[in-house]
């Protein structure tokens, strides 16, 4: 018999592939999603995994590369999503629709193609929020409110899909990824940045994916619909003041 598979939608990137990592552990078959052929590939290749090449903005490309994954799906991890950072004045009304399709619209969709076989196998959605729609960020509007609605999604599946599936979702704060680089290597704003967490620095991708794969797997088969905040203590700690 195959193993159990775990469809990884943002495969390619530094926390999907992480939890691809993490979950092959459990023996697991991780099947990663992403657009970046190369990329895919590349992880694939290292850890002997199946791929599909799909931009979850392009839903009839998306769909199909989800029934081409079988019947054998034991959970879905949503890691596809998009940092734009602007002030209210600067935004355009296309850049909230254009964050809402990466970050929620991609997951609907997404839970939609895979609930009927993953209602069958028992099994768990993974989603991924930001703490940012908690904590009061400047020029976060548009990914705050992207992320809003991917929080109030894992609450009201996880009420509708119990208890044949698990919706969970894990609430980063800032994390060492490819999107974040363009933050994170200035080494003065990363510094600033790590001295505002009561653990002192910028979250690793594996802060993430072994939460993640608990999630995923059954040894949690008594949590549902809760947002995991993974920050450091960022969100509901303050040291001074």
């Amino acid at each position: 018999m195959s193993k159990k598979k775990i469809i990884i939608i943002g495969g390619s990137g530094s926390i999907g592939s992480s939890i691809a990592k993490e979950i092959i552990k459990d023996e697991f078959e991780p099947h990663l999603i992403g657009r970046n052929y190369a990329s895919l590939k590349k992880i694939s290749d290292e850890l002997k995994c199946p791929y599909s090449v799909a931009d979850v903005t392009k839903s009839k490309d998306l769909i199909q590369a989800l029934n081409d994954c079988g019947d054998n799906i034991f959970g879905l991890a949503y890691c596809a999503g998009s940092i734009d950072l602007k002030s209210l004045t600067l935004a355009h009304e296309n850049d909230y629709i254009e964050s809402f399709k990466v970050n929620t619209l991609g997951a609907i969709i997404s839970i939609k193609a895979t609930k009927d076989i993953l209602k069958k196998n028992k099994g768990s959605i993974l989603l991924f929020s930001s703490i940012a729609v908690k904590t009061g960020f400047m020029n976060h509007t548009i990914i705050s409110t992207a992320k809003g609605g991917v929080e109030a999604l894992t609450v009201s599946l996880a009420a509708e899909l119990a208890p044949d599936i698990r919706v969970n979702c894990i609430s980063p704060s800032l994390t060492d990824t490819g999107m974040t680089k363009s933050i994170t290597s200035n080494e003065n704003i990363r510094k600033a940045i790590e001295l505002l967490h009561p653990i002192p620095r910028i979250g690793q991708p594996s802060d993430h994916s072994k939460l993640a794969a608990l999630l995923l797997n059954n040894s949690s088969n008594w949590i549902t619909g809760q947002i995991f905040n993974v920050d450091g203590g960022r969100s509901t700690l303050r040291r001074k003041g």
